[in-house]
């Protein structure tokens, strides 16, 4: 069965789509996370004027329901740009959605310490549930682009999403370790969540990067005010989780990468800007396309028309002439006919002249 695009809708509560070209988009899927406006309640009680203390509403993160819940037979329309990143409308909705993706504790565990070590098979199973939602690319290039673009942003909602945990739940000193794992979220898997408390209480890391701190000759200087990042190969980090890996330096977000050392490497403002206004240019070069075939398959179809039509006149002419000739063989066979019976017929013999009467032949002739 072929599937069709769905038509979402955008709404001010949950999805709304905005244009995505030089927003990143850790931003807009971060934003799923805020609270909503503040609503206050009072209340008189009968006995004084004792009213009641306002309350904080908040509408919690956004689950994006009208995705999750999309038709089987439907998937959502996913625009793209050179670099293979959602952009326009679909791109907010798109990252909030992978949001949601990442909070699932049965399809991302936060018993993982590092989205590295977490299970492949695991994150072949989101990239699934989004392909099974979205449209994605036939090109081998942009499938692949699209699906690593997807996974990182997974792993970074996942990381997320393990940071706000510590935030609301996770209470200073070593004593109140029990404490917080028989307080946890009520979604989160228990054995999941002990292992994460575990994690959050281990103070070996933390005293080795304040060991190596307290030495100056591992405190980075840099006069740099250009916005690019001060980083080294062998920094306390570094020396403490290990070497960096390809691709993305730990602690910096997108774009840096060990082979750059610095943020200059990253995509500039007008960088993006530029590879928008080709991709806008590119998306009216298609559009002008699809109209000029639209009508060619007009003109085409015109042409067709026009085709038949002379055949058809053509094919009346020659029953015309055929009619014709068929007419004027009948017409000469039937003359052939009316002279052969002329000839076959015998002369008509001559009847003799009436006798004249008497009284006529007394008559005197006139002079």
């Amino acid at each position: 069965m072929a599937r069709r695009k769905a038509n979402l809708r955008t709404r001010p509560k949950s999805v709304t789509l905005q244009s995505g070209g030089s927003q990143d988009a850790d931003e807009v899927g971060d934003q799923d996370m805020h609270d909503a406006s503040t609503q206050v309640s009072t209340q008189v009680s009968t006995q004084g004027s004792d009213v009641q203390p306002a309350k904080r509403v908040t509408r919690g993160p956004n689950k994006y329901l009208e995705i999750w819940d999309l038709p089987d037979d439907q998937e959502i329309e996913l625009p793209l740009n050179s670099m293979y990143q959602p952009v326009d409308e679909g791109a907010r909705t798109f990252t909030g959605f992978l949001g949601t993706i990442a909070r699932k504790p049965h399809m991302c565990p936060i018993k993982y310490l590092d989205w590295k070590v977490m299970p492949e098979e695991l994150k072949e199973e989101c990239w699934r549930l989004v392909k099974r939602k979205y449209q994605v690319p036939d090109n081998p290039k942009a499938y692949e682009g699209l699906k690593k673009f997807t996974l990182q942003k997974i792993g970074k909602a996942w990381r997320d999403h393990k940071c706000r945990l510590k935030a609301k739940y996770y209470i200073p000193h070593s004593r109140n370790k029990a404490r917080v794992k028989s307080n946890g979220p009520r979604k989160c898997i228990p054995e999941d969540w002990n292992i994460l408390v575990d994690h959050w209480y281990s103070d070996d890391a933390v005293d080795k990067m304040r060991e190596l701190l307290a030495d100056p000759e591992n405190q980075l200087q840099s006069s740099d005010t250009s916005g690019s990042i001060a980083w080294s190969r062998d920094d306390v980090f570094a020396k403490v989780m290990g070497k960096e890996h390809k691709g993305r330096i730990r602690g910096v977000g997108f774009g840096p990468t060990p082979s750059g050392q610095s943020s200059k490497t990253a995509l500039t403002d007008s960088e993006i800007r530029l590879s928008q206004a080709r991709d806008d240019e590119v998306a009216q070069l298609k559009a002008s396309l699809a109209t000029m075939e639209e009508k060619l398959a007009g003109f085409d179809e015109m042409k067709e028309k026009v085709s038949q039509f002379e055949e058809m006149e053509q094919r009346m002419e020659e029953r015309m002439e055929q009619r014709m000739e068929q007419r004027m063989a009948r017409l000469l066979q039937q003359m052939q006919q009316t002279t052969q019976c002329n000839q076959d017929l015998s002369p008509v013999e001559q009847s003799p002249p009436l006798p004249r009467s008497s009284a006529a032949s007394h008559q005197p002739r006139s002079l």
